[in-house]
C-alpha cells in the first residue's frame, strides 16, 4: 500500500450520506437486494441474500429452521443487514436479531414481500403459488433491533457542475 493516500477524485473520500429516517425506511421496504450478515461459530462474518423489509416500521428478514443463520443467531445475535435499490441508495443496519416465531407475523411478512417478488410481479408465478413456496411451517423471521444506520445515496454522486 502507498505510504501516503492521495485523493484522486472528489468521490474518493466523500463522507457517507445522511439520509433522513423516512428515506432509509423507504429503501429498506422497497429493496431489490437484502444481504443478511451474521457471525459463524468460529467468529467469521458471513452474509447471504434473503428477503427483507418492514412491518409497521419494524425491520425484518426471513430465515428458516434449516439455515445456518438461524443457529448462528441463537448463539450470537450481532448482525448487520444491507438493503439496496440499485442506482438509487443503500442502507446498512447494524444491530441485533431476535427470532420471531409468531406464524401470523411470518405469514404477513411473506404476503407483503410477495408484492415485491420478481416472480409475482413478472407474472411467472401467482401470489398463491408464491405463498405456498415462501410460507411454510419451517419459516421464521429475524426482527432486527437497530443500533446504528448508515446509508449511501447514489443520487448524490451525480455531479452538479462538470468541472
Amino acid at each position: 500500500m502507498a505510504d501516503k493516500l492521495v485523493e484522486l477524485s472528489k468521490w474518493d473520500n466523500r463522507p457517507r450520506d445522511s439520509m433522513s429516517m423516512e428515506d432509509m425506511l423507504y429503501v429498506i421496504d422497497n429493496n431489490r437486494t437484502c444481504v443478511f450478515n451474521r457471525l459463524r461459530s468460529d467468529g467469521h462474518p458471513i452474509g447471504a441474500v434473503v428477503g427483507g423489509g418492514l412491518i409497521d416500521r419494524g425491520i425484518y428478514v426471513s430465515t428458516n429452521l434449516f439455515r445456518a443463520a438461524y443457529k448462528n443467531v441463537l448463539r450470537d445475535n450481532r448482525v448487520s443487514v444491507v438493503f439496496d435499490i440499485p442506482d438509487m441508495a443503500s442502507v446498512t443496519v447494524i444491530g441485533r436479531a431476535e427470532i420471531v416465531d409468531d406464524m401470523a407475523l411470518v405469514k404477513r411478512f411473506f404476503e407483503l414481500r410477495g408484492l415485491h417478488a420478481w416472480q409475482v410481479s413478472s407474472g411467472r408465478m401467482t401470489m398463491d403459488a408464491y405463498m405456498r413456496l415462501a410460507f411454510t411451517p419451517n419459516r421464521r423471521l429475524f426482527r432486527i433491533l437497530p443500533e446504528k444506520f448508515f446509508s449511501s445515496d447514489m443520487r448524490t454522486l451525480i455531479p452538479r457542475n462538470q468541472d
